[in-house]
């Protein structure tokens, strides 16, 4: 029986509340994983000792799978890895998030067991919870000391935020200030020959000065940005928009970075996945058209289904890893604080300024907190950004579908639906054996 893993691996960022986790705890016959939070994926062993899949509870590192004629299993962190290698789409799956599987040398799977808690996501509004006030304490404690553990087991010799000025990202700014030895705040904006610089610009700017921190701009034209597509279907494996226009931003950003770190250490810091804890997404609207839509669901089971479909699209890691650099997505370690916090708090329209207040307290500038928000892919109040740079030039959903489907060998476009159903990567447990 052979295990194999083609590809580049991603980077195994998470941690068990006091340490990182380290490659031998991935080790099959190793602790049972189910305290780690933050991004993991891992297939390790041998066919003398046999072989542990593990994959972390809310999906942020991605993991595929295939089964060769002979019952070999063949893994990789890109499905494009898998196809490459003449996997048809249509066989390859995503391990589920949160799972443990544990195969002897012989083929034969020992174990296969879910890590997340029952009732994680807490999608029944009767759940008990603490008060908002101790909940916040504990985020803010948690991810103190997750970046503290990242910054005395890494040693990075730099730390890059993504900075757009508002509170999320500005927040992880803030705290990693205080913690790592050289903090850079990196900020992303279009050319716009003729135009003000964006509101994210110009918020990103005004946030770095009072935070005492120096600050990387990043500004492209929209050509520029555009060549970034095929990477980011490819690296993010999604085609969906929201997702890919974000993979946009988020291949400048480190397109923009590499050069500044050269050969040194470095971390890059995002202030993503608060959003989905928070549901805090909104749709928008570009030349009468509605973009970006979520389903119509109360609070708590929005929140829910906006944390499960963290399982798809690999926008930040995958995107990052394109260009070498190890990202990590700080509000993962405190993920179940968030997801703790009651569905009343949820319907409320301030939550996450209120919420925040909390965690952050002075460390953001006040008027980081009184900003209204403005999403990355559209850049400003004004009509533009990323958005509508793909628009304007028919890079609609269609296409993108499209384009993925060629990247990926597609020939039958129904694999494609298979491939991603209601927001999740079609997904099993991984077996030398048809079920």
């Amino acid at each position: 029986m052979t295990v194999h893993f083609a590809g580049p691996r991603d980077a195994n960022v998470a941690w068990d509340g006091t340490n990182l986790a380290r490659a031998a705890d991935f080790l099959p016959g190793g602790p049972p994983l189910d305290g780690l939070r933050g991004a993991a994926a891992s297939v390790r062993g041998a066919p003398s000792t046999g072989w542990r899949v593990y994959r972390d509870p809310l999906g942020i590192n991605k993991l595929f799978w295939a089964r060769d004629p002979e019952g070999r299993l063949h893994f990789a962190s890109r499905p494009r890895v898998l196809t490459a290698a003449g996997h048809r789409l249509a066989d390859v799956a995503a391990v589920p998030c949160g799972t443990v599987v544990d195969i002897t040398g012989t083929g034969r799977v020992a174990r296969a067991g879910s890590v997340v808690p029952p009732g994680w996501y807490r999608d029944d509004p009767d759940g008990h919870a603490p008060g908002i006030e101790e909940i916040g304490a504990r985020i803010r404690t948690t991810i103190t000391r997750y970046l503290s553990a990242l910054a005395s087991e890494l040693r990075p010799e730099e730390a890059y935020v993504c900075l757009s000025g508002g509170l999320d990202s500005s927040g992880i700014a803030a705290m990693a200030k205080a913690i790592f030895p050289s903090t850079v705040a990196v900020s992303f904006d279009l050319k716009r020959p003729g135009r003000n610089p964006s509101d994210d610009r110009v918020a990103a700017g005004r946030v770095a000065r009072d935070l005492g921190i120096p600050m990387l701009d990043v500004s492209v034209t929209e050509d520029e940005l555009l060549d970034h597509l095929d990477t980011v279907l490819v690296e993010g494996a999604d085609w969906r928009d929201f997702n890919v226009h974000a993979g946009l931003v988020n291949a400048a950003l480190a397109a923009g970075i590499a050069p500044a770190v050269g050969t040194r250490r470095a971390l890059v810091l995002t202030g993503d996945l608060a959003n989905e804890f928070l549901v805090d997404y909104e749709a928008e609207t570009y030349r009468g058209t509605v973009y970006y839509r979520l389903p119509r669901l109360r609070p708590a089971a929005l929140r829910s289904w906006l944390v499960r479909g963290l399982d798809t699209s690999n926008r930040e890691v995958g995107v990052f890893r394109a260009f070498g650099l190890p990202v990590v997505q700080p509000y993962a370690a405190a993920v179940d604080h968030y997801l703790a916090i009651p569905e009343e708090f949820l319907t409320r329209a301030d939550r996450k300024n209120a919420l925040d207040r909390i965690v952050f307290g002075s460390l953001i500038p006040e008027h980081v907190y009184t900003r209204k928000k403005v999403r990355a892919q559209v850049g400003s109040e004004e009509v533009g950004g990323v958005l509508a740079a793909c628009l304007d030039r028919g890079i609609d959903q269609a296409w993108l579908r499209r384009r993925f489907g060629r990247l990926h060998g597609v020939e039958d476009d129904a694999d494609l639906d298979r491939f991603v159903r209601a927001g999740r990567y079609r997904s099993a447990v991984p077996s030398p054996q048809e079920d």
